[in-house]
């Protein structure tokens, strides 16, 4: 647990620039919906066409369809991070702009209270997963960069397994009850259509 703290402590730098990186994406998402709205028209409606191939299943299977979603695709950033991190950064921005024309269009058709329901409840956990794999990621691409200009000794290897066993301990169990809940509580008290 002492390592994990530790860990989580040397993550905290990468933790403000992946949460600079997604407030960065999702408010030019915003600005996209608010401005553009044909451009960000057809955004949500390729998102919706994602959400319809789950709307169908129990919801046991959700949950697991949500979980095994977000764990892999947090895993790949994790993993990806060591080619320099800039696909942590890139998904950052991506997933904020998406992020930033779902709400703006999620508030418009149906208020402010029903938007918050859809997203906060599992979103206090699924958010700070996501920005903890992304915030490793982020460091793994530091250490590789700092390896390439030979200003490091730390093996990317080592880096990459300390990085993993956070992933394990501490972000899969965020993304597990974010998943139950998107399922069980989100799904049971806001309107799907």
């Amino acid at each position: 647990m002492q390592d994990q703290w530790r860990y989580f402590r040397q993550l905290q730098p990468y933790l403000v620039t992946s949460v600079f990186l997604m407030g960065t994406g999702t408010v030019a998402g915003i600005i996209t919906a608010a401005y553009a709205p044909d451009l960000s028209a057809a955004r949500t409606e390729a998102l919706q066409e994602f959400v319809r191939l789950f709307l169908g299943l129990p919801r046991p299977y959700l949950a697991l369809a949500i979980f095994l979603n977000n764990g892999l695709k947090t895993l790949a950033v994790i993993v990806a991070g060591t080619l320099a991190g800039i696909l942590p950064g890139v998904f950052l921005l991506v997933n904020g702009y998406v992020l930033g024309i779902v709400l703006l269009s999620s508030v418009e058709s149906k208020g402010v209270l029903i938007s918050l329901l859809a997203i906060v409840p599992h979103g206090l956990f699924e958010f700070p997963a996501i920005l903890l794999g992304t915030s490793i990621g982020l460091m793994l691409g530091s250490h590789s960069i700092k390896r390439l200009l030979r200003k490091e000794e730390k093996s990317l290897a080592t880096e990459l397994a300390r990085g993993l066993r956070f992933f394990l301990s501490a972000i899969l169990p965020l993304l597990l009850v974010a998943a139950f809940i998107e399922a069980f509580v989100t799904s049971a008290v806001v309107p799907r259509h």
